[in-house]
């Protein structure tokens, strides 16, 4: 990770990182290994970490954006035909207190804000999950990629916005 936070830093100190690093997984509790839980902890909680932490410290002004699903900041299964194993559900919630805790350690200099995102479409789904996702969503309509665009440059013109995980779902 050193490395990728040294090329970023070859180019100029960001005054934007938007970290969306994930790895889904549904093993059920019977089958979960160490590894498992070593793998997922690293790729969807520590890595981000890592690299927000090093660009954080060195930013001056900006903003650092965690995206993740909706299961960051739901305690219950939230995407209707999903079942996130408990080390992915540990490694997104995780997420929530990193936010809190960056925030508050990288003000003023830097905000840090969660946002979590509901279903987007994917065609390569199979047609009936597609359909019982959209079904579930109270909105009606999947989330679109220009509305979490939108949602990040909202966050960056708002100087008060830090700490805090907000929510593009629809209403799940």
């Amino acid at each position: 990770m050193d490395s990728f936070v040294s090329e970023v830093l070859s180019v100029g100190v960001p005054k934007l990182v938007v970290l969306s690093a994930s790895h889904y997984d549904s093993t059920p509790l019977t089958g979960i290994s160490e590894d498992l839980v070593d793998y997922l902890l690293k790729v969807n909680l520590a890595a981000p970490l890592y690299i927000a932490i090093k660009l954080g410290t060195v930013m001056n002004g900006g903003l650092i954006a965690f995206l993740a699903d909706m299961v960051a900041v739901e305690d219950r299964c939230v995407y209707v035909g999903l079942r996130p194993s408990l080390p992915y559900v540990a490694s997104r919630r995780g997420l929530t207190a990193i936010v809190k805790y960056l925030a508050r350690e990288l003000a003023p200099r830097v905000r840090v804000v969660g946002i979590a995102i509901g279903w987007v479409d994917n065609p390569r789904a199979s047609s009936r999950l597609r359909q019982r996702a959209l079904s579930s969503i109270p909105t009606g309509s999947f989330v679109e990629p220009e509305e979490v665009c939108r949602l990040i440059q909202v966050a960056i013109e708002l100087p008060n916005l830090n700490g805090v995980f907000l929510e593009l779902s629809g209403g799940l």
